[in-house]
C-alpha cells in the first residue's frame, strides 16, 4: 500500500496584513428655504418652487449623492400652507428619501408634524460616532431667531448625554452676522448664550443653518459656521435692505467622518432655468 506523509505548513512563513479599520462617512446633503406653496404651480418672487425644488434633488442624484441623508433646515413652506408639507411628504416619500427636519420662520410646526406623516420630527439623529441636534429657533410672528429657555435646557442636558459623540447642530436662524444689515437683524438674539454653551462641549464640530438664502462660512469664536443657499431664489449678498441676488438654486453637502472631521461644499445648479 502506498504511504502518504501530511506536511505540515507553518502559520509564521504565510504572508502577514496588516488589519484595515474600516472609515465611517456619514454622507449628507442640506437643503433649504423651499419656500413651497399650496400646490405645485405657486410661484414665489416669480420662481415656481417646487420646479426649482426639483431639480436641486436631481442634480444631487447627478452628483452622485442621491442616497444622502437629507436634512432641510426650514422654511419649507412660504407661509406654513399644508399643501406644502403634504407635497414635500409625497416626493420625498416617493424618491425613498431619508430626512430630517426642522422648522423655519414661514413654517407651522404643529401642521408640519401633521403633514410630514413619513418623516416624523426626529430632535436628535445618532449614526455611530456622532449625534446631530435639530433646534427650533423660531419665534411666532416673528422674523428674528431665538433658542427659548425651555430648549436652551433640553441643549445642554443632549449635549451631556452625548458627550461621547461628535455633534454637529442644526438650526434654522444663523447665530453669526452674515455681513447684510437687514439679514443681521434676525441673528438669533441669545447667540452669545448659545455660543457659549456649545463651545464649553469639545465634541460640538459645527453649526449649520439656513435663513439667509446665500452660501456663507464663519468662524463662530472657534466654532464653524456653515449656512446654505436656497432650493429657489438667493439674497444678494452684503447687502444693506432686501434685495434678491442672482445665483441659482444651490444644496450643501456635508461629510462627517468618523474622526470627527468634517469636509462640506456647496453646488450651485448650472445652468438653470427658471421657467423649467
Amino acid at each position: 500500500m502506498a504511504s502518504f506523509s501530511i506536511k505540515r505548513y507553518v502559520t509564521d512563513a504565510l504572508p502577514k496584513f496588516k488589519a484595515v479599520k474600516l472609515v465611517t462617512v456619514i454622507k449628507l446633503t442640506q437643503i433649504t428655504d423651499l419656500h413651497l406653496g399650496s400646490a405645485s404651480n405657486y410661484k414665489c418672487r416669480g420662481l415656481n418652487t417646487f420646479n426649482s425644488l426639483q431639480s436641486v434633488l436631481s442634480a444631487i442624484k447627478h452628483d452622485g449623492r442621491g442616497d444622502d441623508r437629507l436634512i432641510l433646515t426650514g422654511d419649507i413652506a412660504s407661509d406654513g400652507q399644508p399643501g406644502a408639507y403634504q407635497q414635500l411628504d409625497q416626493l420625498l416619500s416617493s424618491e425613498e428619501k431619508q430626512a430630517l427636519w426642522l422648522p423655519g420662520n414661514h413654517d407651522d410646526m404643529d401642521r408640519m408634524q401633521q403633514h410630514l406623516i413619513h418623516y416624523p420630527f426626529i430632535p436628535v439623529f445618532e449614526s455611530g460616532n456622532w449625534a446631530i441636534l435639530m433646534l427650533d429657533s423660531c419665534m411666532s410672528g416673528r422674523s428674528e431667531g431665538k433658542i427659548l429657555s425651555w430648549q436652551m435646557q433640553q441643549l445642554e442636558w443632549q449635549l451631556e448625554r452625548l458627550a461621547d459623540k461628535y455633534l454637529m447642530v442644526a438650526m434654522h436662524h444663523s447665530p453669526v452676522l452674515v455681513k447684510s444689515q437687514w439679514l443681521d437683524q434676525h441673528r438669533i438674539a441669545n447667540h452669545k448664550q448659545l455660543h457659549q454653551l456649545l463651545i464649553s462641549h469639545a465634541g460640538v464640530k459645527a453649526v449649520i443653518n439656513g435663513h439667509v438664502h446665500q452660501q456663507y462660512e464663519a468662524d463662530w469664536d472657534g466654532l464653524p459656521v456653515y449656512s446654505a443657499p436656497s432650493t429657489c431664489f438667493q439674497f444678494k449678498s452684503e447687502s444693506a435692505d432686501f434685495a434678491l441676488g442672482d445665483q441659482p438654486p444651490a444644496y450643501r453637502w456635508i461629510d462627517l467622518h468618523d474622526d470627527g472631521q468634517i469636509n462640506t461644499g456647496v453646488k450651485f445648479l448650472q445652468p438653470f432655468s427658471a421657467n423649467a
